[in-house]
């Protein structure tokens, strides 16, 4: 038998070995194209900016955001921008800057945001923009509502258990969204303790912290002993100063029972970071729906933080209990 030479056998293998490296690269490049065609972008060129109305740094709303966007970014890769203390009538500018510049998503973590997103989306149909709480009539929109109702009403359970001199107080700001959740809380105490007076005091913006300390202090000159607050910046003052004045509160958006340990019962989280799990992956699956989108409970958006020890163990069983009910499937609350 002839022995093989040794060049055809280096040339033949070579042949092989560029066949095989073709072959994959077509592979690859067609998983690409693929991928482009499901989500209109890879994640290393995804681009995508966050707006926030206040500060980053409120250990509240806005920061929530901030850090859950961040979270995102590890995991997907995307590279990200983020702009904060927009005032109203500087959104429809700032959002058409990042949607000319070709980001992919706008997210506008507010109300504010939502009517002039509107303005915008239109001219950009390339981006998709998402808001909180607004509308969202156009293809390229999104609004986020939180169910707010059930989680007042839960809030209003607690207070009314905890107050000795049967008189509780609410801080809101004035805006329609916050409505609901109002609502809630009012049911929420009548059915724990009719006999219980509420105060609800409003203030003009979630960062209006001067208002906000004043309706406190008017709060507790009249007796109020539990105070819940439902800002975003003057969340810290209102809890702070209702700790001088050892009455308790109940914090909103992050647990904030480490502002005042003694005097947070419990806080009404919303949980930022699992609504922008599901904004994220929705999106970077091409599932994520124009229009209203409704999160709460259920989801896991809404969700009472650990009770303080001041809180019997009775009151947090039925609270716990009344938790259950309203998480059930096909649970229906209120009218």
């Amino acid at each position: 038998m002839p022995k093989l030479q040794l060049f055809p056998v280096l040339f033949a293998g070579l042949v092989v070995g560029l066949l095989l490296l073709i072959t994959s690269q077509f592979i690859t490049s067609m998983k690409h194209i693929r991928d482009l065609n499901e989500r209109g972008t890879t994640p290393e060129k995804l681009r995508v900016a966050l707006l926030l109305e206040g500060p980053s740094y409120d250990q509240g709303w806005n920061s929530s955001a901030m850090e859950s966007i961040t979270e995102m970014q590890k995991r997907f890769g995307f590279s990200l921008e983020i702009s904060s203390h927009i005032k109203p009538d500087q959104i429809t500018a700032v959002a058409e800057k990042f949607a000319a510049n070709d980001y992919d998503l706008i997210l506008g973590h507010g109300v504010i945001f939502s009517e002039p997103f509107s303005s915008v989306a239109l001219k950009y149909p390339h981006s998709h923009f998402v808001s909180f709480n607004g509308s969202a009539p156009h293809k390229n929109q999104t609004t986020i509502r939180y169910d707010m109702k059930p989680a007042g009403y839960l809030v209003g359970m607690l207070a009314a258990k905890m107050s000795k001199a049967n008189k509780v107080g609410y801080i809101l700001v004035n805006k329609p969204p916050e409505m609901a959740q109002e609502k809630g809380f009012r049911e929420g105490v009548k059915k724990a303790s009719p006999k219980t007076n509420i105060v609800v005091k409003s203030v003009p913006d979630f960062n209006d912290n001067a208002n906000a300390i004043q309706a406190t202090q008017q709060m507790i000159a009249q007796g109020v002993d539990v105070i819940y607050t439902t800002g975003d910046s003057f969340n810290l003052d209102v809890i702070t100063e209702a700790q001088r004045a050892k009455v308790y509160t109940i914090g909103y958006i992050a647990d904030q029972r480490y502002i005042a340990p003694d005097y947070v019962l419990t806080s009404l989280i919303q949980d930022v970071r699992q609504c922008y799990r599901i904004i994220m992956e929705q999106y970077m699956e091409n599932k994520l729906p124009s229009g209203e989108v409704i999160y709460g409970l259920a989801e896991g958006v809404n969700r009472l933080s650990p009770f303080g020890p001041m809180v019997p163990e009775n009151v947090q069983e039925e609270i716990t209990r009344e938790v259950k009910r309203l998480t059930q499937p096909h649970t229906s609350f209120g009218g």
